[in-house]
């Protein structure tokens, strides 16, 4: 019956085909559409294609269907367009153009979500179409969503649909990456070695499957290692922090392993976000002996969790994420290699008291949970340094207009005086000291009126200091307007919560006229947004657990061999994992290879990171930290400091 529906098709094209006409207005109608599409005017061109669509077939109906098609999925109107797409597959179904329709079919299906059958139109036109630029499109898409965005069960589902060598390799290399970076390893296995009994052949491929078959193989036999590592993380199967973490783990095993004498393998347990599993998974771990060291979990709560069982075991426990103060406190074998909030907090804290030399500082925060927390903690080091803040406002993360927390702290900063000139009540020897300094526009005011000049804007930031020297009363004011200029102020400290704020806090900040040094914590580290609000924001200061000196020789060693078995990139999460099991490496490799020396040396040790240096020699907890700052575009590095 199918064969015979395809034949039906095929008859009546035919029959269509034979009655093609030259028809003037649709060929005036395409020219039209085909220029406004070049131009970039979808909605325009759909509307003369959608014209010669609707009329009977002629010389230009095909191509109309085609770009009408993609114009649709320009204006994102993705389901108008697959419907347009299978109406052009059903009427010329040996159009030069049906591949391209197939390949845009699926883009529409991505766009849309769904996923499965996204792959579905990418494997079709890999499988059949005669055109290089559309397979070579269509295996990079098909890439992508095996490699981030479909289910295992899905991908398995998918290969057996494959009908080509060049699709069948994609989707196996593809799953492969993804099951082995995981718990599924056998399903890696048994997927490579079934392309290869499909394609026993030498050809496109065989060098990659035959690789990933080896490093199986190798890893098999790591399973008989004295020495393990043990991981116990959450997998998601794709883009998780879990899986994140995973790769960096194994990319430090690979370079290790390839040539160090004594081997170290890894135990992997997946708890998938269940506390009981997290329980199982832990005792599994710490009864084998050849375990010397646990990286993970993932989450705060869940470290402090399982900080007993690490503790009645002896077996060091390392998280590479959490964040939350105290999970190591009274926990010896429990270790926080991210830096807590209180650390971030410090960290900024002793870098503008202790550099900035600020004395007037004020913190304006979202008024969540983590903008309270880290402000209250950097208030409290602020008081240890003896440089209280001025003021505290809080704002709710997302607001537009924060003039009343802005207020607040003009307010507070006012009562400390802020310096102003008046420079109508100068003698005649002031008068002639400060005209070098008054702008052109009040030069006439000078003895003949009570304007008032911030000191500020006439001296700079020593403002008080030049006023004294050149015998200038200043007249400091204990309030001031909505929109006087605030000057006095040092530094503002302003915790964000979301890159999206930065935008906003930094233009309501030059409409209220503060002028001060801004401070912040990780989450302004998103050079997208400090490169579109940079006239408010440059010069920003923040700190950050990652920055990375991306012409240093073993960054570029690290994402050159990343990319040879993942197409994830070395980013801030793949780095914990990374740099956290390489300090790991080097205290084994220096002859740490049981648990308790294990501990000993973590605490003794600190190891300089591709993200950051690390170092638990104070209450087991890392507390090295980036000082970044955004000036002139970039996010240049002002050192590392330890606020420990």
């Amino acid at each position: 019956m199918r064969t015979l529906s395809a034949f039906l098709v095929l008859i009546l094209a035919s029959s269509v085909f034979a009655q093609v006409t030259f028809n003037q207005t649709d060929e005036t109608n395409y020219k039209l559409g085909l220029q406004s599409f070049r131009q970039g005017d979808y909605s325009t061109a759909y509307q003369y294609f959608h014209q010669v669509m609707d009329d009977s077939l002629n010389q230009r109906s095909a191509e109309s269907f085609y770009y009408g098609a993609r114009s649709l999925f320009n204006l994102r109107r993705y389901k108008e367009s697959v419907s347009v797409i299978d109406t052009f597959l059903v009427r010329f179904p040996s159009d030069e153009h049906r591949f391209d329709m197939v390949y845009i079919k699926g883009a529409n299906y991505y766009e849309l979500g769904n996923y499965p059958k996204a792959a579905a139109q990418f494997v079709e036109a890999i499988d059949s179409s005669g055109n290089q630029v559309v397979r070579d499109q269509a295996v990079a898409s098909l890439r992508t969503l095996v490699a981030f965005n479909l289910g295992f069960g899905d991908i398995t589902s998918l290969f057996e649909t494959c009908r080509s060598r060049l699709s069948t390799v994609t989707v196996a290399i593809g799953f492969a990456r993804r099951a082995y970076f995981s718990d599924k390893l056998g399903d890696a296995e048994r997927v490579l070695m079934e392309f290869r009994q499909r394609y026993p052949q030498t050809g496109i491929g065989s060098g990659e499957v035959g690789r990933w078959l080896g490093r199986i193989a190798a890893d098999s036999s790591l399973s008989q290692a004295q020495v393990k590592i043990g991981a116990i993380l959450p997998l998601e199967y794709g883009s998780g922090v879990g899986d994140r973490l995973l790769l960096g783990i194994q990319l430090a095993l690979d370079d290790y392993n390839a040539t160090a004498s004594t081997k170290v393998g890894l135990v992997l347990r997946n708890y998938a976000g269940s506390v009981p599993n997290l329980f199982s998974d832990m005792m599994s771990l710490t009864e084998d002996q050849s375990v010397k060291a646990v990286i993970g979990p993932v989450y705060s709560s869940e470290v402090s969790a399982l900080a007993k069982v690490a503790n009645q075991n002896k077996i060091p426990m390392i998280s590479p994420t959490a964040t939350q103060v105290g999970l190591t406190k009274g926990n010896p074998y429990v270790f926080q290699a991210n830096p807590d909030f209180r650390a971030r907090a410090a960290a900024m804290a002793y870098y503008t008291v202790d550099v900035l030399h600020a004395k007037r500082i004020a913190i304006l925060s979202p008024s969540d949970t983590y903008g309270k927390t880290i402000s209250e903690y950097f208030a409290e080091i602020l008081d240890s340094l003896r440089v209280p803040p001025l003021a505290t406002a809080y704002f709710e993360s997302g607001s537009t207009d924060l003039g009343d927390p802005i207020g607040e702290i003009k307010t507070a900063a006012a009562k400390l005086g802020e310096p102003y000139v008046n420079i109508g009540t100068l003698n005649p020897d002031q008068q002639e000291k400060i005209k070098p300094f008054v702008p052109q526009a009040f030069t006439d005011s000078i003895g003949h009126s009570n304007v008032s000049i911030d000191a500020y804007d006439l001296f700079g930031r020593n403002a008080i200091q030049m006023a004294d020297s050149l015998g200038m009363p200043d007249t400091l004011r204990d309030s001031l307007g909505v929109f006087d200029a605030l000057r006095s102020l040092d530094a503002i400290f302003i915790p964000l919560t979301s890159a999206k704020d930065i935008g906003i806090v930094g233009a309501q900040l030059a409409y209220y006229n503060v002028k001060a040094q801004l401070l912040g914590t990780d989450d302004w580290y998103d050079l997208n947004a400090l490169l579109g609000n940079d006239l408010y924001v440059d010069g920003v200061i923040f700190c950050s657990d990652t920055y990375f000196n991306i012409n240093q020789p073993a960054y570029i060693a690290a994402t050159d061999s990343l990319s040879q078995i993942s197409d994830v990139d070395f980013n801030r999460t793949v780095s914990y994992g990374y740099d956290l099991t390489n300090a790991l490496l080097n205290a084994i490799k220096s002859g740490s290879t049981t648990r308790a020396s294990l501990e000993n040396a973590l605490r003794s040790q600190t190891y300089q990171g591709l993200h950051s240096a690390m170092s638990f020699e104070n209450d087991n907890s890392n507390h090295y930290l980036h000082i970044l700052q955004f000036k002139d575009g970039n996010v240049i590095d002002l050192g590392q400091v330890n606020a420990k």
